[in-house]
């Protein structure tokens, strides 16, 4: 007689995959074997499970997810033979990771998506520098490798050394007859700068102070976010001041950068009242910035460790006061300016990212919240409350939506200063350093994460992710259809910086 068999269970969720490894460095990371990151990838096609980033150590590969939404989740895999399965196919967001591991390690993601270099660009001194055996230089360099466009296309290129004041990268678009964007292509790697292996050997404050430098405009944010990694890995928790601190300084630098993208995407569309109010009120918050908090763009304001510096706490608290007051005065110029009609006209149903796209290529911040994708990681960050994140998403996707939503988190982020200053803030629980940390913050265009491990107060090994990734490979998504002579506003309206993407 023949038996029939038992039905299998259900698949295993690709986070019940992940916690089935090894665990590491706490209950957040799981070494897993071939065969179980090969499960993981073929679970990820089907489970939902959110990417964040990707890196490499030397010895192993990781990826790290947000389990629920909100728990960080790292699984680890050593590459056999100097390759492992790639991710990209079923996480596209994985793939620019995947090309610098390529192009650091000399580690290859099998099934890749893109198997390019992204920052080698054939002229540093070896070829993977960080791999145990570095390889001898090419010389002369192999010239860039784009993808193939239509015979019938022309071919129009930009940066980085055009003479024009724009971003440190080389966007390659093909055009038809008719100067329509039939493809559209980044090649990155001029602004890099080596900071992750930079940050390797140096002491804590080092490592924040360097952090500082990574990106314009998110100097808190990455500061903020290697300092909570440095932490989660000693064990240390930072008090009640150096809380409040941060979501101060981290809300006066999101809303110099909002003007600073506004007014740039509203000269390119040719809104130069909106232009110059948003550079008016920017520079009266700036100056402040300078005067009380001792540089401009904020650096070196965030320290790691539990205690703060109480002088520090108070020049915020004036601060933040003195920046809601001028977000508060200026917000009238700001509604009158956006309300001129030629700019409506201008910007409507331009550079249109869905919300199925924004998912899938990870893109957050006000480009992701633009497209109606809720992700905004201050709802888990210490000293935020979730009621104080009111501006809400759009869903309209276009440049109008993502100047829209920029302009409502400055009224947001005027709120929320008031609030942090007349609330007590909420302390994040403390865990038992690990030697191994996460750390994160919601920047002013999208989630910046930062791995640390640490061996007493130094850096041993360390990994950086910037926004910036995923919004150049959104930008080749959404640049095609578009009209050439769109192509500077689209791309100013993601706020795209080559020094983030370049890490």
């Amino acid at each position: 007689m023949m038996i029939r068999a038992e039905p299998d269970a259900a698949p295993r969720t690709a986070a019940a995959l992940i916690r089935r490894g090894e665990a590491e460095a706490g209950a957040w990371r799981f070494r897993l074997d071939e065969e179980g990151w090969h499960e993981l990838a073929g679970a990820l096609g089907h489970d939902p499970l959110p990417f964040a980033t990707l890196w490499a150590d030397g010895r192993d590969v990781h990826a790290l997810f947000l389990d629920g939404g909100e728990r960080p989740l790292v699984a680890s895999v050593e590459p056999y033979g100097g390759r492992y399965l790639g991710l990209s196919p079923v996480r596209p967001a994985a793939g620019p990771f995947e090309r610098c591991v390529q192009d650091l390690w000399g580690w290859s993601a099998m099934d890749a998506r893109d198997s390019r270099p992204w920052l080698d660009q054939g002229l540093w001194t070896a070829t993977w520098p960080l791999s145990a055996r570095p390889g001898p230089a090419a010389w002369p360099p192999d010239p860039p490798d784009f993808r193939r466009v239509p015979a019938d296309h022309m071919i129009r290129g930009s940066g980085p050394a055009d003479g024009g004041h724009r971003t440190p990268a080389h966007l390659r678009l093909a055009l038809d007859g008719l100067g329509m964007v039939g493809q559209a292509e980044w090649r990155l790697g001029y602004a890099h700068r080596g900071i992750v292996a930079r940050l390797v050997g140096l002491e804590a404050e080092g490592a924040v102070r360097l952090a500082g430098r990574a990106a314009a405009g998110a100097s808190v944010a990455h500061q903020s976010a290697l300092c909570r990694a440095i932490e989660d890995a000693t064990g240390q928790a930072a008090d009640a001041g150096t809380v409040r601190t941060r979501v101060l300084l981290a809300e006066i630098e999101r809303a110099a950068t909002h003007l600073h993208d506004v007014s740039r995407v509203a000269r390119a569309a040719g809104g130069t009242a909106l232009a110059a109010e948003c550079e008016r009120l920017r520079e009266a918050i700036l100056e402040p910035c300078g005067r009380i908090g001792g540089h401009r763009l904020l650096m070196d304001r965030v320290s790691p460790g539990g205690a703060g510096d109480p002088a520090m706490d108070d020049a915020a608290a004036a601060l933040g006061a003195r920046v809601a007051e001028l977000l508060e005065a200026g917000r009238d110029g700001l509604v009158r300016c956006r309300a001129w009609p030629g700019l409506e006209a201008r910007i409507a149903g331009i550079g249109v990212l869905g919300q199925s796209a924004a998912r899938t290529l990870g893109v957050g911040g006000v480009a992701g919240r633009a497209s109606a994708r809720e992700e905004d990681l201050r709802r888990l960050v210490p000293g935020y409350r979730r009621e104080w994140l009111d501006s809400g998403v759009r869903r309209g996707g276009d440049v109008a939506a993502r100047i829209d939503l920029r302009l409502a988190e400055l009224g947001g982020v005027a709120r929320l200063l008031r609030a942090a200053l007349d609330s007590a803030p909420v302390v994040g629980r403390v865990a038992p350093g690990a030697g191994e940390g996460v750390g994160f913050a919601e920047g002013p265009r999208g989630a910046v994460w930062y791995w640390v491990r640490m061996a007493g107060d130094r850096v041993v090994a360390a990994h950086a992710c910037d926004p910036a990734l995923a919004q150049a490979c959104a930008l080749e998504h959404v640049l095609a259809g578009a009209r050439a002579e769109d192509v500077e506003m689209i791309v100013r309206s993601f706020g795209l910086s080559a020094a983030g993407a370049d890490l």
